[in-house]
């Protein structure tokens, strides 16, 4: 039997330069749904906005090819149904589940730092998904030092775990959260995001919106996944992309 949910293909590679990479590839290949490659050593991967996501041996970097039938403006949901699924996943391998939040648009945060990644990549048919690539990245053993936000792994978190094990969770956890968006729509990710997220509606944020670094009032989540905030002026704005810094960093470094 099986240690993954039905209707997932699961291929393990030694080594890896991009998982997103092969499975993109493998969907220009025709690959079916629920695809899905991984490694426990990542050389050449991606974050958001084109930054380096290296994955040493012993972690964990996974993309699953999936092809829904939506609007291809829904796709970028995958992100945020990614990170609430991992967000969820984690306790069933002993993280209390107190100590995990999210921060927006796909982070999964452990006591206040990066744990985990996750790059939604995909193409269009029309104005339809043609296929889309989840890719989730999880510090199980390492985490760099160097970054624009703290990181650590799930060693260092007091959680002795494989990437296999991990994984086996991930998948099971990503299969649910991934039914219940499609069986019912994006407000079943919101509430479930909201609930984690480790800001507050009224809380002043820091982020930025394009080249600009704004300070606005968190006011929640849109229906489409966009971030809700006020600005200054009293006017509510929608970011679909962006970062959010701590407020009392102006200077952020730009490794991530």
């Amino acid at each position: 039997m099986s240690k993954y949910p039905p209707g997932y293909s699961v291929t393990r590679l030694e080594s890896a330069g991009s998982t997103n990479d092969e499975a993109k590839a493998a969907a220009q290949a025709l690959a079916v749904d629920g695809t899905v490659i991984w490694t426990p050593h990542q050389a050449a991967g991606r974050g958001t906005h084109g930054r380096d996501w290296t994955s040493p041996p012993d972690n964990l970097a996974v993309s699953i090819l999936k092809r829904p039938r939506m609007p291809m403006r829904f796709a970028a949901q995958a992100a945020l149904v990614s990170a609430v699924a991992l967000a969820d996943a984690l306790p069933s391998i002993g993280l209390a589940d107190q100590r995990i939040k999210l921060k927006w648009p796909n982070d999964v945060m452990v006591d206040g730092c990066k744990i985990s990644g996750i790059l939604v990549e995909g193409a269009a048919a029309g104005s339809s998904v043609e296929w889309i690539v989840a890719g989730v990245g999880v510090n199980v053993l390492h985490h760099p030092t160097e970054t624009r936000h703290p990181a650590t792994n799930l060693a260092d978190a007091g959680i002795q775990t494989t990437p296999e094990a991990v994984l086996e969770a991930f998948l099971a956890s990503f299969d649910s959260w991934w039914g219940r968006w499609r069986r019912y729509d994006f407000q079943v990710i919101a509430t479930a995001w909201m609930a984690r997220t480790q800001h507050v509606p009224g809380e002043m944020l820091s982020l930025t919106q394009g080249r600009d670094r704004i300070s606005a009032v968190y006011k929640g989540l849109a229906v489409d996944g966009a971030l809700v905030v006020e600005g200054e002026d009293g006017i509510e704005t929608h970011i679909t992309s962006g970062e959010i810094f701590a407020t009392d960093d102006a200077t952020p470094n730009e490794a991530d």
